[in-house]
């Protein structure tokens, strides 16, 4: 009995192990101002210099077009816009999210403060949140954990972000949405529920 017991506190433990996940998305600063913690940090920063390697070395227009799937993926520990070799483009985010059956729901617009700040809390409480732009450009950019920031151009204030453009070689974390729009309008956004 003993022995059955071991084995099964075994397999528990290890079967928790894989299913371990990151808890320390945010941390605080000195003020008292929630800001994303080292660990969030580093995640980012590698995948910006993977995202620079690749844009350096590109050869085809829009080879580096899955980044912002990975950066998802990688950051909020989620497998939706993974495939077998990869990620996702961009372009193929907007229909996964809107069309998958329910895993993800829509919060709201850009032009809305209120929804703006949902999109910010959800991102605080580790729970994947995005923003795209649906009938322009395809562009999707990452509502990480952090704190709004007054955007001037929008007239409100924008949560914060990271993009990675598929259009320029340009990357960006920890700036305000309006960084990556120079308009709400037409922005929608998404949170995994």
């Amino acid at each position: 009995m003993k022995k059955y017991a071991l084995i099964m506190l075994v397999i528990t433990l290890l079967m928790s192990c894989g299913e371990a996940k990151r808890q320390n998305y945010t941390t605080f600063n000195d003020d008292g101002e929630i800001i994303m913690s080292n660990e969030s940090i580093a995640i980012l920063e590698e995948i910006e210099a993977d995202y620079n390697a690749c844009k350096i070395n590109e050869s085809e227009d829009r080879e580096c077009n899955h980044f912002t799937a990975e950066a998802i993926c990688r950051f909020y520990e989620i497998d939706d816009f993974k495939t077998e070799g990869g990620y996702v483009s961009y372009r193929d985010i907007k229909d996964l999210v809107t069309l998958n059956g329910g895993a993800w729901k829509p919060i709201g617009v850009a032009t809305n403060q209120e929804d703006l700040d949902l999109a910010q809390e959800n991102a605080n409480n580790a729970k994947a949140t995005i923003a795209f732009d649906p009938t322009k450009s395809n562009h999707v950019s990452i509502i990480l954990p952090g704190n709004k920031q007054k955007s001037g151009s929008w007239g409100l204030e924008a949560p914060n972000s990271a993009s990675y453009f598929v259009h320029k070689q340009e990357c960006y974390f920890n700036k305000g949405l309006s960084y990556s729009y120079s308009s709400p309008e037409g922005i929608i956004l998404y949170t995994k529920k």
